[in-house]
């Protein structure tokens, strides 16, 4: 019987594939779904906008520029946003930080002098977690979703080490630093991943490294290990179908965002990603029932048509989910990978986490795509987690 463990990160070459013999294929962090009738249902109403463009919600982001008391220079901002206590200014002196947002909310003029020391500092931070198309074109350095490829680094020649720089490693001290999961830096707080990595675990149990590459080299990178402080797993997460499989871990202390850490945009809400191609990477096993990989490894895979998905699987796949594999088989995510985000590169040059590892049947098998949490169903619940106050 093969344990539930965390769906890894694969890359198959076709001479050291391994197949279970016919009629034998094993469930890899498979839910049990021997309960399931035909009269099975549940419902999965999610909300249909995204938070960034939603007038519904306020969003930690700055709208047009203003000038504040004293001909400082600001951003409009939500007041609850603003570290200035417009509030606690009394009289006429905080009518004259006020402004208007959407034509909607009532905001402030934010000073930028106390926002931000650099682009990629306090500002940065604020405005965490942001959708990837929140950011104004011409505002290509800084900000989520950004590797050093995409940002300024003089004449020094980029490392494989800082490719995917909000990748997040799970792992446990007391099993001698054993990986078991991976996950996604979205704020200098907060890492996204999957509910079913915590079975059984309470924070104190395992402990975040980011910033890893190569696990057989010390001190190769600027890594950093953090506790935990809280695990937040989607309420309505179920161990026996894995439906709401997603999690948001919250870190005992902010991380001091470098090329090696740095964090990955939310998605789109609804926008379709079928047919477009995809990355996963982990340290997972290297082929179903194989060995873990010490170094980070990665792999471009196709995202399925929904309906084609459908039909792969005696199991139900929902809506709240995506699909991806290479049709031929070979290139799957695999057991150690789950948390991890799949990525997707926006027009824009930044990359958004639309998945998260969730569950497949073996890896790499042909016409058994992995199955990913899809994101953008989930953006007021992530939000509420990590900025609504």
């Amino acid at each position: 019987m093969i344990s539930i463990v965390c769906l890894t990160f694969l890359v198959v070459l076709s001479s050291a594939r391994w197949m279970p013999p016919a009629g034998s294929i094993s469930l890899i962090n498979r839910p049990d779904f021997d309960f399931l009738n035909d009269d099975y249902n549940v419902s999965h109403s999610r909300s249909k906008r995204y938070i960034g463009l939603s007038k519904r919600y306020k969003l930690n982001r700055r709208y047009q520029e203003c000038v504040a008391p004293g001909e400082v220079e600001g951003h409009c901002k939500h007041v609850i946003y603003c570290p200035l206590d417009v509030v606690g200014i009394s009289g006429k002196a905080a009518l004259d930080y006020l402004c208007i947002i959407e034509k909607i909310h009532v905001g402030v003029c934010c000073p930028d002098d106390i926002l931000l020391q650099s682009l990629t500092g306090a500002q940065l931070i604020m405005d965490l977690p942001a959708g990837g198309e929140e950011y104004d074109d011409e505002d290509a350095f800084t900000g989520c979703g950004l590797t050093e490829l995409a940002r300024p680094v003089g004449n020094r020649a980029s490392s494989p080490a800082k490719r995917w720089p909000w990748l997040a490693t799970l792992y446990k001290p007391s099993e001698g630093n054993r990986q078991f999961c991976g996950g996604a830096l979205i704020t200098d707080k907060h890492i996204l991943t999957a509910a079913h990595c915590f079975n059984g675990l309470k924070a104190n149990d395992f402990r975040v490294r980011l910033g890893e590459y190569d696990f057989g080299r010390a001190g190769e990178t600027r890594s950093r290990d953090f506790s935990v402080s809280l695990i937040s797993n989607h309420e309505e997460f179920s161990q026996g179908t894995y439906d709401n499989d997603i999690s948001i871990i919250t870190l005992d202390k902010s991380v001091n965002f470098n090329s090696y850490m740095w964090p990955i945009c939310l998605p789109p809400l609804n926008a379709s990603y079928e047919g477009l191609t995809a990355t996963v990477a982990g340290w997972g096993q290297q082929y179903y029932a194989g060995p873990t990989s010490e170094v980070l490894l990665e792999v471009s895979v196709p995202i399925w048509e929904h309906k084609r998905c459908v039909d792969a699987f005696a199991q139900r796949i929902s809506d709240t989910s995506l699909c991806a594999a290479a049709h031929e088989g070979g290139k799957d995510s695999c057991l150690g990978d789950s948390g991890g985000p799949l990525v997707y590169q926006l027009k824009n040059g930044r990359w958004v986490a639309i998945g998260i590892v969730s569950w497949g049947i073996g890896c790499g098998d042909r016409g058994l795509p992995g199955i990913y949490t899809r994101v953008d169903k989930y953006i007021p619940w992530i939000v509420k987690r990590t900025i609504v106050k």
